[in-house]
């Protein structure tokens, strides 16, 4: 107390200690301790009791089997496995008491062990086949059945023929069991949710070769449903991958390829089932459902099919159907999903680059969409399909319908093989052609208009794709199969990526060979493009190569011309629907200019081509800009009109006035073609075509004659006559010659378009760039140029057509330069 509040009279108390020993302090923690935990330990027991009287309310109760009532081990006595093993665990039962648990050890083998005990070869290979699956909608009184589990596991080691050395199962309160067991080979492990009812499992196995036999034990034994319930149909989702480091003589198993890394690995498909597999004297083929959820789900697919109720999707069950792939030893040719996109690409293009197409060849095609394509074409009399698998064809016409379903064609079959102008042939494609175009031919065969090669990627790591695309006399063979018109195209599997060294030092030297042989051979266009839409993981490419140069006109028709020809060429239809899906005038329009990266990897060959240096190179040089010049008469012979004159210096090598020649107004052919004729019946359109033909000049990178006019003051650029131009190329397009040193009777081939035919057989550079590259290329300075001089330029290197229009425009070249009074050219023109 203090002072303060003391009593005056009272004596002041003493101070008291109180002393506790250490012995009370240890036995009143402990005794203190022990009462807390008792009260705890019955709180616990209490709540678990609790929880699992309620959950089994809705999970029936089953017996708790004991060491000797869960199954024992068997082994199956026919993996040719023996093995010398040691065994050593440890559990935490000594703290959790109430968990169910067994664990049960068996012989490594059950036949007595030789020698050393080593385990067989296959055992040794350090590779495995993984099988996790996930499953929905199973009977919760089995998934929280310890014993039942175990049952199951021991019965799917021993039906899949695997030797379990032990198995532990972990049953948890108030639901849920955890089971490993462990495998000669590897193990079984999963866990269970009963009241979600979903159990996970995973099963690995090592060694080669597939897991997949084990999918349907597995489903069987770890998802029974739930006996008189309803029953709705379970979710089963799976991926088989193939792990660790396989042995070169796997390198073809198919599951490495595009069915088992692009599907059956992939966990998160909804839906995946094998509809065929079979192997014939060819190759393995393989053809799935699957429903990827990026495109579609489970549920959306059971209201399409249903009868029980009207949704959109019953009403559109096209839309929602299953997905349906086709693998050739594991490799993916086609989908229902991108069936449409892919063969569409591959024929269309081609076919409508050719005048009239009427007899087509297809190399492969087993599908039958090739041919379904091709038969849209009013034009086709014979289509000739040359595949050697007639397994192939027979599982495609049965598992594949759509494929090859010509119902709809007026005038065709149900079958597209069928059709009257069909035939189909199980042949060896190579020996067929050797045998009809080869060299040494012994069967007459008219030639094509057409071929179409639908067969193995080039990428094909296998000996048959090296035949198809490193074989000159096969190619030598096709070229002589067309007719002089001829176009051939061809699928060259995946695109090049913007990363990819050029294609020879790549995967895809196959397609680097095959377009190196194409040019050998003599074909004098080639084309490559791209299809994005085809359901493959990467765009798929295509390349197109025109026996005649001339005829590549064709490919570049513009969107208009390409929806013309699809009116007036396809066969109709008898429901009255268009019959292509994806291809139009503007996918045309879109083919004609190949994917930036083509162009990428082209130009990183070694050696560099010459066009990507040209390319590269063109904007570093110096350019005298158009203001650099001025339009007077012209000092040539007083005959040729207007002409232009420096007004500065301009020394060799610069350009003349580019920005101004990359703005030039281009006339392609069929708009030159259609103005000549137009002004042959209507003379208000002469106008036109006099002042495209006297200010411009010829070009035929098109394949056909067509035009190029400067669209400003350089187009009264005037011809320097008998080789006194100062302006022009450094190349050998046609500089240095000029009309008095050249046979007009006679066309050398450097003439036969700006750059010549050899330059420009395939470039995807050129492709992409041909109004620049080309029509609008820029003059350089021959010479230095002094201020005050008429900038000339060489007309000759400008002419171009077939040998009657070179001649006459040379014969018009000498009399422009030749004395007199009479105008020609321009100044003739404007006279009149």
């Amino acid at each position: 107390m203090p002072p303060q509040q003391e009593n005056r009279g009272s004596p002041p108390r003493e101070p008291y200690l109180v002393s506790v020993s250490v012995l009370f302090l240890l036995l009143s923690v402990s005794v203190s301790s022990i009462v807390a935990f008792g009260i705890g330990w019955a709180a616990r027991i209490i709540t678990l009791q609790q929880v699992t009287h309620d959950f089994a309310a809705t999970v029936p109760p089953q017996r708790t089997g004991t060491k000797d009532s869960f199954p024992a081990l068997r082994d199956p006595d026919t993996t040719g496995f023996c093995a010398k093993t040691s065994y050593s665990g440890k559990d935490f039962s000594g703290l959790a008491k109430d968990i169910s648990s067994a664990s049960v050890h068996a012989p490594a083998c059950a036949t007595t062990c030789n020698g050393d005990g080593d385990v067989s070869k296959n055992h040794a290979v350090s590779s495995g086949r993984h099988l996790l699956m996930d499953i929905k909608d199973v009977d919760g009184t089995f998934l929280n059945s310890d014993l039942r589990l175990a049952e199951a596991m021991t019965s799917l080691a021993y039906e899949t023929n695997e030797t379990m050395l032990s198995y532990h199962c972990h049953k948890m309160l108030p639901a849920g069991v955890t089971c490993v067991g462990v495998l000669l080979r590897s193990h079984i492990t999963f866990h269970t949710w009963p009241a979600e009812g979903v159990i996970t499992l995973d099963f690995f196995v090592s060694g080669t070769g597939s897991l997949m036999h084990a999918l349907p034990i597995m489903e069987r034994l770890f998802g029974p449903r739930v006996e008189g319930g309803p029953n709705p149909p379970g979710e089963t989702m799976w991926a088989h991958k193939m792990r660790g480091f396989a042995p070169k003589a796997d390198d073809n198993n198919p599951l490495r390829d595009d069915l088992g890394t692009g599907y059956l690995e992939v966990m998160d498909f909804d839906y995946k089932r094998e509809v065929f597999s079979s192997v014939s004297p060819f190759q393995r083929i393989d053809i799935w459902d699957f429903i990827d959820p990026r495109f579609g789900n489970v549920e959306s697919y059971r209201k399409s099919i249903s009868l029980d109720e009207v949704t959109y999707e019953s009403l559109h069950p096209e839309l929602f159907r299953k997905d349906r792939a086709l693998f050739l030893d594991g490799v993916e040719q086609s989908s229902r999903l991108g069936n449409e996109a892919y063969h569409e690409s591959l024929v269309h293009p081609g076919m409508f680059a050719h005048r009239k197409p009427r007899r087509v060849a297809i190399i492969g095609g087993g599908e039958g969409a090739t041919l379904r394509e091709v038969l849209k074409h009013r034009t086709v009399e014979k289509a000739v399909m040359v595949e050697i698998d007639q397994v192939m064809v027979e599982a495609a016409r049965e598992y594949l319908p759509d494929w090859s379903d010509c119902s709809d064609l007026q005038g065709s079959a149900d079958w597209c093989g069928d059709d009257p102008r069909a035939d189909v042939l199980y042949k060896d494609a190579l020996a067929w052609f050797s045998d009809r175009f080869g060299e040494h031919a012994t069967v007459d065969e008219d030639p094509f208009d057409v071929i179409i090669m639908d067969a193995l990627d080039p990428q094909d790591n296998i000996p048959f794709a090296k035949a198809l695309y490193d074989n000159d006399a096969f190619l030598r063979s096709l070229h002589s199969g067309l007719s002089e018109e001829g176009v051939i195209v061809m699928q060259l599997g995946s695109s090049p990526e913007f990363r990819d060294p050029p294609e020879d030092h790549s995967f895809h030297h196959n397609r680097a060979k095959v377009t190196e042989l194409i040019q050998k051979v003599g074909f004098e266009s080639m084309h490559v493009y791209e299809e994005a839409h085809s359901q493959f993981e990467n765009p798929w490419s295509y390349l197109v190569a025109f026996k005649d140069n001339k005829n590549r006109a064709h490919w570049y028709a513009n969107p208009a011309e390409v929806e013309m020809k699809i009116q007036t060429r396809l066969v109709p239809t008898k429901s009255g629907a268009s019959s292509l899906s994806y291809f139009d005038g503007a996918t045309m329009w879109r083919y004609q200019m190949p994917h930036k990266v083509f162009e990428t990897t082209y130009c990183r060959k070694d050696p560099e081509p010459m066009d990507c240096e040209w390319w590269e190179e063109q904007y570093e040089d110096e350019n005298a800009p158009v203001s650099s010049f001025e339009v007077k008469i012209s000092s040539v012979e007083g005959k040729s009109g207007r002409g232009v004159y420096a007004t500065v210096d301009i020394p060799m090598y610069t350009k003349i006035g580019m920005e101004e020649s990359l703005k030039a107004i281009r006339v392609p052919p069929p708009t030159a073609s259609r103005v000549n004729a137009y002004c042959e019946v209507a003379e208000q359109i002469c106008p036109v075509f006099t002042y495209i033909e006297g200010y411009g000049w010829d070009v035929n990178t098109m394949g056909e004659k067509g035009y190029v006019v400067d669209s400003g003051i350089l187009t009264f650029q005037n011809h320097g006559c008998n080789g006194t131009y100062n302006v022009g190329h450094f190349d050998e397009s046609g500089d240095g010659e000029t009309e008095f040193t050249i046979d007009p009777t006679k066309i050398p081939k450097k003439f036969q378009g700006l750059f010549g035919k050899k330059n420009t057989i395939y470039s995807p550079l050129i492709d992409r760039h041909y109004l620049d590259y080309y029509n609008g290329a820029t003059d350089f300075a021959l010479r230095d140029i002094k201020a005050g001089e008429e900038i000339l330029c060489n007309y000759v290197a400008f002419t171009a057509g077939e040998q009657k229009e070179w001649g006459e425009e040379i014969h018009n070249l000498r009399n422009m330069c030749e004395e007199g009074d009479k105008p020609v050219g321009i100044s003739q023109y404007e006279s009149e």
